[in-house]
């Protein structure tokens, strides 16, 4: 049995790795505290307005735009952090502005190419939604927010940079630039349309302001000239760059489908009532997400740099510990909400969604078992095996759907809850054995670690399955 005192694990917490990934997580949580809640009284205040029939129509072609986009845009923020990182480090500045240059011009071509297909499917998509054609219309316009999404190299280059103040305000005004704007089309009356054009409008601001503060800061830093790099023989110079970039995307594109296009399911089957209160169960479990995803946001360079450093222990030690804490936040929102959840909702969106409580119980303790293994995702990444990511994220997919609509069938909207168990506990037991055998495969730390790592380095190596 280890044992560890209390100052071991202060100090373990006070230096290292763990200084500098506590103090960006906190500087993204507090973004992300202001972003959350503002984007809860935004669906509340969108809510109240519209009600649940027309909020459902929002949602869907909200939702429908955004599985084209996500499928079609490459994840090449975590290509920009993996071998960007790589090349600061070897002070090869030439070859950082050739990784800009190609990953901008991904997320460009993706971006024309994505807003082409959505605008190519909305018909087709809304034959098998039984949507009418007014509701087709508004898809196709809100197919333009696809052409400025283009931000993936940009959030990579300020995470790279650790400018994460920058996107704690970036943040926080955009989510209230939303805020004000759904407010102002609530007491001006504006009705759908208003609704639509503020969302659309503040989502293309969101992914144009973040572009520009990245390339505004890769100035500020001296790496100018960007497209005069060369880009012959970046994959001489980076291999497996083309694989990495591949395999993240698919990762992206297969945990995108599964996060979005469960809505249309529901949409499909139940209604646009049931659309609402499903959306609004997922609301309110972003909460969770957005506390948890800074971390993810600031753990994923951290365990890049610590990993290129070969401080092997420390490596083991971070992801380790940040499993603990994930599982106990977890658990006390969970509790929490079983509580007070009905409280919450009635006095948000009004009583008339108080039956989406059942569905978001479920929906949260699912959500907590996939923010508990959250750190093992990061952990992968940093090692260079994105391949497997996909493949963890590919093959509960596979069941999760199948599941879910069976289950929507016999137990109607609860029944989504239900699924989204199933998803996660596949996906973290999947993700456990392959993360087992990887631990396996590291090799002794290169420099002693620090605080609890050094007692646990005495004792061995560590190990998740402790």
């Amino acid at each position: 049995m280890k044992s560890f005192s209390i100052r071991s694990i202060t100090d373990s917490f006070a230096k290292g790795p763990f200084r500098r990934l506590f103090k960006n997580t906190g500087l993204l949580i507090s973004g992300d505290t202001v972003s959350a809640v503002l984007g809860v009284l935004t669906f509340v205040v969108t809510a109240r307005a519209l009600g649940t029939e027309m909020l459902g129509i929002l949602i869907l072609i909200d939702t429908y735009v955004r599985i084209v986009d996500k499928l079609m845009n490459f994840q090449s923020w975590q290509f920009m952090i993996k071998y960007g990182a790589d090349a600061l480090g070897n002070k090869d500045a030439g070859g950082f502005k050739a990784l800009v240059k190609l990953g901008t011009l991904v997320d460009g071509f993706t971006a024309l190419l994505g807003c082409g297909v959505s605008l190519a499917l909305a018909g087709i998509v809304g034959k098998w939604q039984q949507w009418p054609t007014d509701m087709v219309q508004f898809a196709l316009i809100y197919s333009a927010i696809i052409v400025f999404d283009v931000a993936g190299v940009p959030t990579g280059i300020l995470r790279i940079f650790d400018q994460f103040k920058l996107f704690s305000i970036q943040k926080s005004v955009c989510a209230s630039v939303k805020f004000l704007g759904v407010l102002l089309a609530w007491q001006s009356g504006y009705g759908f349309k208003g609704f639509l054009w503020v969302w659309m409008i503040t989502e293309i601001v969101d992914y144009v302001s973040l572009t520009v503060m990245a390339w505004m800061e890769m100035h500020r830093r001296g790496y100018t000239r960007v497209w005069a790099e060369p880009l012959k023989g970046i994959t001489q110079r980076y291999p497996g760059i083309w694989n990495f970039l591949i395999s993240t995307n698919l990762t992206g594109s297969v945990k995108v489908g599964f996060r979005e296009f469960d809505i249309l399911i529901v949409g499909r089957l139940l209604g646009l009532t049931d659309v609402s209160l499903y959306k609004l169960a997922k609301k309110l479990c972003a909460f969770l997400d957005r506390a948890t995803n800074p971390l993810y946001q600031s753990l994923y360079p951290e365990l890049t740099r610590v990993w290129s450093q070969r401080d092997y222990t420390s490596f083991k030690h971070v992801v380790k510990q940040m499993v603990y804490v994930m599982g106990g936040l977890s658990l006390v929102t969970w509790v929490i909400f079983i509580f007070w959840g009905k409280w919450i909702i009635a006095i948000t969106t009004g009583r008339e969604f108080v039956n989406a409580y059942a569905v978001t119980v479920w929906y949260l303790l699912a959500n907590g078992i996939a923010i508990t293994a959250l750190p093992l995702s990061p952990m992968i990444l940093a090692m260079g095996r994105a391949n497997l990511s996909f493949w963890i994220q590919f093959l509960p997919t596979l069941v999760y759907f199948p599941v879910l609509y069976w289950m929507i069938t016999v137990w109607h909207l609860e029944g989504a809850g239900y699924a989204y168990i199933v998803y996660h506990g596949l996906r973290v037991v999947l993700q456990y054995f392959i993360v087992k055998k990887l631990v396996k495969e590291i090799p002794q730390k290169k420099a002693p670690p620090t605080g609890l790592a050094a007692q646990t380095s005495e004792e061995g190596p560590a190990s998740f399955a402790d």
